[in-house]
């Protein structure tokens, strides 16, 4: 028995709907041109079978046929609840990986074009307190620095931090001036008594952890 998917969604659970199902239920119809699950089709290859689905604008969407305003704000709506839902869950449990963490930011920030600056700003739990995007690079590279870095430490009251940032070549891995700038922070830290904890780097599929690869020892 072939089930529609809203009726496959409420008989079995959304789990059991495919990729390709679930978009149909954000879309919602059709037109008279398309069916639904042309529209969603369409929607699948544009994410590159939901590989590229966090990078999806509003006007990329659109240009599909059939896809007006509404439809495309469906879609994103959809997903930028999802990347808020991921932030609350981080923001409630204490860090102690860096894989606690790096889902988030390489949805957040792994697929940007620019470089992203974040701090992580932790209390003595370990939970975080506070997040702050700090700056926004060029293309190759941001420009971050201690004294802001640590503005916001003590404004929060922190009692660690984990810095974050994406590399937009998709290669996490650190430059020259990415060490000398950790090891600078570090130095920071160390006499402010608000220690650098981690300094990980993002690509859309890939990441680096300084204090994984023992950079900070």
């Amino acid at each position: 028995m072939n089930l529609r998917p809203r009726e496959k969604a409420i008989r079995y659970g959304l789990h059991s709907l495919s990729d390709l199902e679930i978009l149909c239920l954000l879309l919602q119809s059709g037109n008279r041109e398309k069916s639904v699950f042309d529209l969603a089709e369409e929607v699948l290859d544009l994410s590159e079978n939901l590989n590229r689905l966090f990078d999806l604008r509003l006007e990329e969407l659109m240009e599909i046929k059939g896809i007006k305003q509404v439809k495309a704000l469906q879609i994103l709506t959809g997903i930028e609840l999802c990347r808020r839902a991921l932030q609350r869950k981080n923001y409630q449990a204490s860090v102690y990986q860096p894989d606690d963490l790096v889902k988030w930011f390489q949805l957040e920030i792994g697929p940007c074009f620019q470089e992203h600056f974040v701090c992580v700003y932790l209390n003595a739990k370990g939970k975080i307190i506070h997040h702050q995007l700090l700056f926004v690079g060029t293309l190759t590279e941001s420009c971050a620095h201690p004294r802001e870095i640590y503005h916001d430490a003590y404004l929060y009251h922190a009692n660690a931090l984990i810095m974050i940032h994406n590399h937009p070549s998709g290669d996490p891995t650190p430059s020259s001036q990415d060490i000398e700038f950790t090891r600078c922070v570090q130095e920071v830290g160390k006499m402010t008594g608000i220690p650098l904890l981690d300094h990980i780097i993002v690509g859309k599929n890939a990441w680096f952890s300084f204090k994984q690869h023992q950079y900070l020892d």
